[in-house]
């Protein structure tokens, strides 16, 4: 086995502990309100930073300008509710039209 495969591996298993391991430490106790939505924030946040990476490299060394476009397009469409798949689409689009030109 390569060493990618061992490292999804061990983190799988890694993510099923956690998973188990929560409930039976916290049992029913709820949050509170204010630490109950930045838990349910953390998640966006984790996604908008690896797009940011993937996006625009490290360093910004990778960034280019035709991504912006979709970018933006895909957050107006996102503002006026879009589905995700829709705010998608027109990002690929928007982006593939500013290519062209």
């Amino acid at each position: 086995m390569t060493g990618l495969v061992v490292a999804v591996v061990a983190l799988a298993i890694i993510n099923i502990v956690y998973k188990g391991i929560g409930p039976a430490v916290l049992g029913d106790r709820v949050f509170p309100p204010r630490i109950q939505e930045i838990i349910d924030a953390l998640p966006a946040a984790l996604l908008a930073g690896l797009v940011v990476v993937n996006l625009l490299g490290e360093r910004w060394g990778a960034a280019d300008a035709t991504m912006l476009p979709g970018l933006a397009a895909a957050s107006v469409a996102w503002w006026v509710r879009v589905p995700q798949l829709g705010c998608v689409v027109i990002a690929v689009v928007v982006t593939i039209l500013v290519r062209l030109l």
